[in-house]
């Protein structure tokens, strides 16, 4: 416990410490931008996303992403373009700005690790790199558990915790009305018709849902 206890200090202190100076480099340099906005800026790199892509890579809502895309090009961060083969299509680059902004980050991020590392033995950085690398696989491994996703999604047999349920009013009150609400936990069945997805509710009853409905039921696996 006590070593838990450690990694969970060293990792929060070093969190702290690192975008607090990262704050006053920003301060410093490009004095405009918030942390939000140079993380978009570093999510988008040299490509050019749509929107969509953009959003799946932050993982935040297509409106938040656009609020934020806004912002951005308002600043003279961002450019944005609309698809001559879609036009509901919208890609996003980073103007000349933009890609000073990425620069000069960049750097920073070099130069501080530079000089945070200079003093220690690269036989420590290799051993403190390997077992970092583990660390973010872990929680990676921990993310995508508890990344919510279409009950759709799940394989038959695992358990699912309710997280959000979308669709019209109609298709909400329809899940409402059979006891499957937000928090609501069910388990995935096996069902004999291809179209349709069969839950199994807390009380035992089988609802079957059209494959299209369920997919508006979003939840996350419940470890068991």
């Amino acid at each position: 416990m006590n070593n838990i206890n450690k990694v969970n200090d060293v990792l929060e202190n070093f969190y702290k410490l690192f975008y607090e100076t990262e704050d006053l480099a920003l301060k410093r340099g490009i004095k405009c931008l918030t942390h939000t906005e140079l993380h978009i800026i570093e999510a988008i790199g040299k490509e050019s996303l749509s929107m969509n892509e953009l959003s799946d890579r932050l993982g935040i809502t297509m409106g938040t992403a656009t609020v934020a895309i806004t912002k951005l090009r308002e600043k003279g961060f961002i450019d944005r373009v609309r698809s001559d083969a879609d036009r509901r299509k919208v890609y996003v680059s980073l103007s000349k700005k933009g890609i000073e902004a990425l620069n000069y980050h960049n750097n920073y991020h070099k130069n501080i690790i530079s000089t945070i590392t200079e003093n220690i033995p690269e036989k420590d950085l290799n051993h403190f790199t390997e077992t970092f690398e583990l660390i973010l696989k872990n929680l990676k491994d921990k993310t995508e558990f508890f990344k919510p996703h279409s009950v759709t999604e799940f394989p038959a047999g695992t358990i699912v915790s309710i997280n959000e349920v979308k669709g019209t009013p109609i298709v909400q009150d329809y899940f409402s009305n059979n006891g499957i609400e937000h928090y609501s936990t069910v388990k995935i069945v096996e069902s004999e018709e291809k179209d349709k997805v069969a839950l199994e509710k807390e009380d035992g009853s089988i609802l079957k849902v059209n494959l299209l409905d369920a997919k508006n039921l979003i939840a996350i696996k419940v470890e068991e």
